[in-house]
Parts: C-alpha cells; structure tokens; sequence
C-alpha cells in the first residue's frame, strides 16, 4: 500500500497551508490501497543546517534526533506531497532548511507539490523544482498551483472547486506509480 507524504511548509500563525493539507489529504484517502501520513514542518523543529560535512557526504554523521525523525519520514514514504507556499517570490525558510538536511534520502523518490499564493505559487514551484532535482528527486511534471482569488480566497476557502481538485489529483496522479517505475514514464 503506497504511503504518501504529505510536508506542511508553512509555519505562520493562521496559516491556509491547513486548509490545504485538508484538500490533498482527502485525494489521496479517497484512493484504492493509499495512505497519507501527515508531517507539520513548525512541529518538527529542525535546527538550522549546521552539519559540519554537506548532506551529500557519504561521511556524514547525523546526532539531532528531530533530523533523524525527519530522515526517517521521508526514507520510509514512497513518495511525498509539498504543501508549498509562496514567500518573497520562493519557497519557505523552513521547506528550505528541510530539504538541506537530506540527500540520500531524497534520490529516486518520486516528489510533487501543491502550491498557493497571489502567483499560484509559480515561484516557489520553480526554486522546489531546482532543489528537488539537485538532490535527485523524481520531480513531477503537474505541480499543483493555486492561486489566490482564482482558486482559493487567502482564507484557503475554495473558489474553484473543480479546477483545484483537478490540479490536485494530477499533482498525485503522477507520484502514484508502481515500485521501481520513474515519475515521469
């Protein structure tokens, strides 16, 4: 039974993020034999990077017990789910700092997004995009992005229903694949 990650990016007070994490959940519990495990980056508490040795290193040694957690989450999903927001025209702070705390971990998994913001979170699905593929990442062509009076009121209340459970089921659609077959077949 696939187990889908599902990563809150977001740590503001009042956050839509929540509103989000409702919307992709209910996709994919509404799947045949799939499950979503739920990660609240805010909760987490992930120190800043401050690893002496890059992720990548084959020497490095990991002794935060949240890093291990984390490590541990995205090692055991089969793939993972992005609630990304957009900030400053990118990604969160604390996605960022996430995603800087793994390597291996990420190589080969297959890895979507649903993005919001007054942009659709175009810009955050971009710089996610980048980093996501410099850690080998399966990255998924149809990121979800959800903009703001389009889609969704800044509240998270759906504007659009039909177009953003579209956006979200393709978004899945293409992390939902069989063992050992690419995302992007």
């Amino acid at each position: 039974m696939p187990n889908i990650l599902v990563v809150i990016g977001s740590a503001r007070t009042g956050r839509v993020a929540d509103k989000i994490v409702e919307y992709v959940t209910a996709d994919i519990e509404s799947r045949e034999d799939t499950t979503a495990t739920v990660v609240d980056l805010a909760t987490l508490n992930l120190p800043f990077y401050n690893n002496e040795l890059p992720a990548m290193s084959p020497d490095r040694v990991q002794t935060d017990e949240n890093v291990s957690t984390w490590s541990k989450y995205v090692s055991e999903a089969d793939s993972v789910v992005f609630i990304t927001p957009e900030y400053n025209h990118s990604l969160s702070a604390i996605q960022k700092n996430a995603l800087d705390w793994l390597f291996f971990e990420w190589n080969d998994k297959p890895v979507t997004a649903v993005a919001y913001g007054w942009s659709g979170g175009s810009l955050a699905i971009a710089t996610l995009r980048e980093v996501l593929t410099n850690v080998k990442a399966e990255v998924g062509l149809d990121m979800a992005q959800l903009g703001f009076m389009k889609d969704i009121n800044p509240d998270g209340t759906i504007i659009d229903e039909a177009n953003v459970s579209a956006q979200i089921a393709a978004a899945i659609d293409e992390i939902v694949v069989p063992a050992g077959e690419p995302v992007n077949a």
